[in-house]
């Protein structure tokens, strides 16, 4: 059950690949936003130059709402904000079928690297129950990923709108005043990507580990469990640090990290006797956390941690695990977020 260096590797490079699908996406989704917004710049700043013409106040919500420039323009916006969501859906799905797709092969390779040299895994390949069970899960993908999809245009429309009546302040050049509009309504419409890129990013590494761990399953005879991996980086928050390293049973889901999560489940062999491999089995190399944090620049430290945590860290007030809290988030799925100091000062 040895977690060698080529295991750590094999598990990195796996979550790495499917992160570099969703950075794949979400380029694609980029430069579509920017086209559209490119073609919208000029229509609403003729728009809003036309509005605020000799006018020394921002006009009242009545005024904007029956602007006919200005209405074609949020129309044009709210029509180019439906094409960019049904992107984001085809993009997403395509991505999160692909990761569902190589999750066998990662998860095969990564166990062999447990066992001793010429020892086979039972890890399916394609084909029969687990291609089946692969089939499912590229279903809820799609229809999470279209359910999540669908009121992002119509929420961005109503954000642009939001920007519009609440105005700016006129000056004495009512053109700045229509540009710096432009540029909070532009904000509003590039929230749009905001929450594109979040689906994406989510919704594929979801899939990811959802084959991945039907993969485990179907590999039970070989395997204790999984256990979580975390990016050891600054980049990384506490709450995924904490959980890095801790070992589950396969019946247990995850990683449920937070929105946006990067981590991973690798599957744990079992030791090489409980296999009836009567050999001893290399270290283990899985990193400790915990040690790795504290072997970090000072400075390093606070980004990942903060100055309040780290105070209540350094005087022995909280312990490691209690830097992550699980969570129930409505529509979507319990998950594993930083704990906030107000709960952490009250243990």
């Amino acid at each position: 059950m040895a977690f060698t260096s080529k295991t750590l590797g094999l598990a990195r490079a796996a979550i790495t690949a499917a992160g570099r699908a969703v950075d794949a996406v979400i380029r694609t989704l980029t430069a579509a936003w920017v086209r559209a917004w490119d073609a919208l710049t000029a229509p609403f700043t003729t728009a809003l130059d036309a509005l605020l013409a000799g006018r020394e106040d921002w006009p009242g919500r009545r005024t904007i709402e029956t602007d006919p420039a200005l209405q074609q323009a949020l129309g044009d916006a709210a029509a180019a904000l439906d094409t960019l969501a049904e992107l984001t859906a085809t993009e997403a799905t395509r991505a999160a079928s692909a990761a569902t797709e190589r999750a066998a092969a990662d998860q095969a390779a990564i166990i062999d690297s447990q066992l001793p040299p010429g020892r086979a895994t039972m890890t399916p390949r394609p084909g029969g129950f687990h291609q089946r069970a692969i089939d499912a899960i590229n279903t809820r993908a799609q229809q999470r990923i279209i359910s999540l999809t669908r009121p992002l245009s119509r929420d961005a429309d109503a954000a642009m709108r939001r920007e519009l009546v609440r105005g700016v302040q006129v000056g004495r050049n009512p053109r700045d005043s229509a540009r710096r509009m432009v540029k909070q309504v532009e904000g509003a419409f590039n929230g749009g990507l905001t929450r594109a890129s979040t689906i994406a990013r989510t919704e594929t590494i979801s899939a990811y580990r959802e084959a991945a761990a039907a993969i485990q399953d179907a590999s039970r005879d070989v395997l204790a469990g999984w256990t979580w991996l975390a990016e050891l980086s600054d980049r990384t928050c506490i709450a995924c640090w904490s959980r890095h390293g801790t070992d589950h049973p396969l019946t247990e889901p995850g990683p449920q990290g937070h929105v946006n999560c990067r981590c991973s489940r690798a599957p744990r062999a079992m030791s090489w006797r409980d296999l009836g491999i009567d050999l001893d089995e290399p270290e283990d190399d899985i990193p400790n956390a915990e040690a790795a944090f504290w072997a970090l620049p000072r400075a390093t430290q606070l980004r990942i941690m903060g100055a309040a945590r780290l105070e209540l860290f350094d005087r022995g007030a909280v312990a490691w695990e209690d830097f992550a809290q699980l969570r129930d988030n409505p529509g979507w799925r319990p998950s594993w977020n930083v704990t906030p100091i107000k709960d952490l000062v009250s243990r």
